[in-house]
């Protein structure tokens, strides 16, 4: 949905009249930029995942800064140097193994607010980043939201969501609450199916954990067996 045809709906469905200087345009386009913002927080979609690679790994160097600007802090979740994959641990953990493997090449990272960090013993190449990124601001009558052509019943709620701000604003409770609910559900469906949808993927493994060894400085996996206690 265009950011012009929520404006629309806002209008339409509110009774809204954006002559008079409690609603103003100005009002109206900040509303629905707030419930858009929040909307594509709301959950990790799909929609918003993206590949940066921008960046460059040198060995030596530990530290560095979120390859994009536009990606949320903690998103980062897969990571590349070249052709190989680095697995992502717990930082107090990649802290511990550096301490005490300091020379190891094992292909890990880990972050800290918008720092990434890499093992620098490992071999320099471009940095693959998978992530989540922060839309942008609606501003342009033709800006389309992220959820156009995919599950536009997010924009709905979109729609719901303004609608529960501005009814706040004109001290309208009691629609403030429905139209915020009505937003929630909306989405909370959307996702439930994504998250149907997901399911039917399958791991490559059929190993559910994978931990790092602090004290041999290996990883391993575990094997369930019903049969032992």
């Amino acid at each position: 949905m265009t950011f012009a045809t929520l404006i629309t709906e806002v209008v339409v469905r509110g009774g809204i009249d954006t002559t008079i200087g409690f609603y103003t345009d100005t009002i109206l386009e900040r509303e629905i930029n707030l419930a858009y913002k929040w909307a594509t927080a709301f959950k990790k979609w799909p929609f918003t995942e993206y590949m940066d690679k921008s960046g460059a790994f040198t060995s030596g160097t530990e530290e560095y800064s979120y390859p994009n600007t536009g990606f949320r802090t903690d998103s980062i979740r897969i990571l590349k140097i070249g052709d190989d994959l680095f697995e992502k641990i717990l930082f107090k953990d990649y802290l511990q193994f550096r301490e005490d493997y300091s020379s190891s090449e094992k292909k890990i990272f880990s972050d800290y607010g918008r720092v990434v960090y890499i093992n620098p013993n490992c071999t320099s190449g471009t940095i693959y980043a998978y992530g989540q990124l922060i839309p942008t601001d609606l501003s342009n009558s033709t800006d389309a939201t992220i959820f156009t052509n995919y599950d536009e019943e997010a924009d709905e709620a979109v729609i719901e969501r303004t609608l529960s701000i501005l009814y706040k604003r004109g001290k309208k409770m009691q629609e403030m609450t429905e139209a915020d609910s009505r937003a929630r559900q909306l989405l909370s469906e959307l996702w439930d199916r994504i998250v149907a949808e997901q399911h039917t993927y399958l791991p490559k493994e059929s190993g559910m954990w994978k931990r790092i060894d602090i004290v041999n400085g290996e990883y391993w996996d575990d094997e369930i067996n019903p049969l032992q206690f």
